[in-house]
């Protein structure tokens, strides 16, 4: 026998990790496998993979390089990598940290039944709760963000006095960080930390995974795969982006895909850097004299709407939530089909070159098309989680079905994410160079957002009106004298989207 085996997943790369918690070097040995299976079944972005198994492969190096005897092996599946190494070297128990999807957890069981020891499954790694804590901590209480988000604030001393009250005299300074952009050309934040362009290990996996089913032609990758990249663009964001991350942080332009973004959603997902570091980082800097509503609104965005999504994850099954009946397929113009809608065409070619959209172009353009023209939810996340390089199943599939498309019918979310042209208008400057007038519903040049909203009003009115937060789109949906002519307009929008041609 052999002593224990560390079983480390993909996206548990911390060596201070739970299943790490009471072993040292000589006395353990860390199992890590890259199985084929996981790698070529599904459509990923290239960039996903470069992210993900270029992340693996430098972390067995580091661990390596700190003097732990690490097998670090290809398989055909997770499974027959594990029972390989079992049999090979014939460990006395098997410790692994909780898997992040349902899928892992089956997997897990499956092999607990199966090896000749025990498999010991300990807390997650890169999250503060643990699944099924959401619950726990709201008990009665109907789960929302903000209640959450309040009590974990609490829960960990984070921008709080010593009597409990928020620093600043508000838990939330939302108002304050939703400025639409500049008229200048760009948001003139400083450049994000990237890791240089040529890096020999990215270059070799983008050869390698050439020819797989793939979204996205690749080659730039924006997000750190050790954790000291991650720590230098934590570092960046904090001392550089920060400032301007709040105001704008709602905010699309044609020319900045990167605007003051902090680019810590992959790392923070595969573990490279814990969400309490990062956060108690940003509030450190309100000794420094950084805004207020800068340091909150990304704070809430790590420690409070993460976090949330990451329970309500555990707490129901999401692949059959369709409360809306949708049943159209993704959008042409979101599988390589051009399109002239302006919002949607900077989004995909973020997708396209770097496997990457910040999250309003996630909820309110992909997002939001999706909802308004029906889109069949699994399918939606299906693809959301194809086309970006952070998006782990359990992120996109509360994302997409419970926050995005409503599927869960306002379980997660009080309301549905529904808006027309005018909202990105309003928040983008991609109107100015858009053919579609956001102000028409109807006629030539009319929106398709636009159609889309308040056909959508439309279709689900009889459910929307038991909604008091619908109660005024619902009035200005009354108001109209032309529902009968976007209903029509619907239909050629609807088919349009589905052939390509808009």
């Amino acid at each position: 026998m052999a002593g224990t085996t560390i079983w480390v997943l993909g996206d548990q790369l911390d060596p201070a990790g739970p299943a790490f918690d009471g072993h040292r070097r000589g006395e353990a040995r860390i199992l890590m496998v890259e199985s084929d299976h996981a790698i070529r079944r599904l459509p990923f972005n290239r960039e996903r993979r470069v992210l993900v198994i270029g992340a693996m492969r430098r972390f067995a190096e580091h661990l390596r390089a700190d003097g732990w005897d690490v097998d670090h092996r290809t398989a055909a599946t997770l499974a027959a990598g594990v029972l390989a190494h079992a049999q090979e070297h014939e460990p006395d128990r098997v410790v692994v940290a909780h898997p992040t999807s349902r899928s892992g957890l089956a997997l897990i069981r499956r092999l607990a039944r199966a090896l000749p020891v025990p498999v010991e499954v300990r807390d997650p790694v890169g999250f503060i709760t643990r699944p099924g804590e959401l619950g726990e901590m709201l008990g009665t209480r109907q789960p929302r963000m903000a209640t959450f988000y309040r009590e974990m604030r609490l829960r960990l001393g984070l921008m709080v006095e010593a009597d409990g009250s928020p620093v600043g005299g508000q838990w939330s300074f939302d108002q304050e960080n939703r400025k639409p952009p500049p008229k200048s050309h760009d948001l003139g934040a400083p450049p994000l930390w990237l890791p240089a362009a040529d890096d020999p290990l990215d270059v070799t996996l983008r050869a390698e995974f050439a020819g797989l089913p793939e979204t996205g032609a690749g080659g730039e990758r924006v997000m750190a795969a050790t954790s000291a990249e991650a720590e230098a663009a934590l570092d960046r964001f904090v001392t550089a982006r920060l400032e301007g991350f709040g105001p704008h942080q709602d905010a699309m332009m044609n020319d900045d895909w990167a605007m003051s973004h902090a680019f810590l959603s992959g790392p923070l997902n595969l573990g490279l850097i814990s969400p309490r570091r990062v956060a108690d980082r940003a509030a450190e800097a309100l000794d420094d004299g950084m805004p207020i509503a800068s340091v909150e609104g990304f704070v809430r965005q790590v420690i409070g709407w993460r976090e949330y999504v990451w329970g309500w994850y555990w707490r129901r099954p999401w692949r059959t939530a369709n409360e809306l009946g949708a049943e159209a397929p993704v959008p042409a113009a979101l599988l390589g089909a051009p399109t002239r809608m302006r919002c949607v065409q900077v989004a995909m070619n973020g997708v396209e070159a770097r496997g990457y959209t910040h999250h309003i172009q996630r909820l309110m353009v992909l997002g939001t098309l999706m909802l308004q023209r029906g889109t069949e939810p699994w399918r939606a996340m299906q693809w959301f989680r194809s086309a970006h390089v952070d998006a782990s199943t359990w992120v996109m599939a509360p994302n997409v079905l419970g926050m995005a498309l409503f599927a869960d019918g306002g379980q997660m979310m009080s309301k549905p994410y529904a808006a027309s042209g005018a909202y990105i208008k309003r928040m983008s400057n991609h109107c100015r160079s858009c053919p579609y007038n956001p102000a028409k519903a109807t006629g030539e040049n009319a929106c398709p957002f636009t159609t889309l909203y308040w056909s959508f009003l439309d279709r689900h009115r009889e459910r929307l009106a038991r909604n008091p937060r619908m109660s005024l789109s619902l009035r200005n949906l009354d108001r109209r004298d032309d529902i009968a002519e976007i209903r029509l307009e619907a239909e050629v929008v609807g088919a349009r989207l589905d052939t390509g041609d808009i």
